[in-house]
């Protein structure tokens, strides 16, 4: 298994984290965060024998509740609106409803949420985009 790490300042001393993590099949590969709000828990990953995955993440914001309207999911550049949200848990899950042709599939997902620092209003954004390859039958 191999780690790569790297801890960056952005603007008005936020913080950075990426993490990337290669491990046999886990399924769950990395995670991205900007100030409180992260984007981990991506899948599927790698080669997939179904042509209708569902598609999941966890979306989170430390310190603030995130809503379905502060998210976006898109599937090979398409924006898709019909995915769950639970904001109690951070889950999303959209279920690709028709069939996928083999090959290489992209999942961008972006979050943006505001939430309150001492008495200063801090907006923090985040983008995750991984690919799955759906198998020739």
């Amino acid at each position: 298994m191999s780690r790569r790490r790297r801890r960056k300042r952005g603007p008005r001393g936020s913080s950075i984290r990426v993490t990337r993590t290669r491990g046999s099949g886990s399924g769950q590969t990395s995670s991205y965060s900007t100030g409180g709000l992260s984007i981990t828990g991506l899948s599927p990953t790698g080669r997939i024998a179904g042509s209708r995955p569902t598609i999941r993440a966890t979306v989170r914001d430390q310190g603030t509740s995130l809503s379905k309207r502060d998210i976006r999911l898109y599937l090979n550049g398409s924006e898709k609106s019909r995915f769950h949200y639970d904001p109690s848990s951070g889950q999303l899950s959209y279920y690709v409803g028709n069939a996928l042709p083999p090959g290489t599939h992209e999942v961008k997902i972006e979050a943006e949420s505001r939430s309150s620092q001492s008495q200063a209003q801090v907006g923090g954004k985040s983008s995750k985009r991984w690919t799955f390859t759906v198998a020739r039958r």
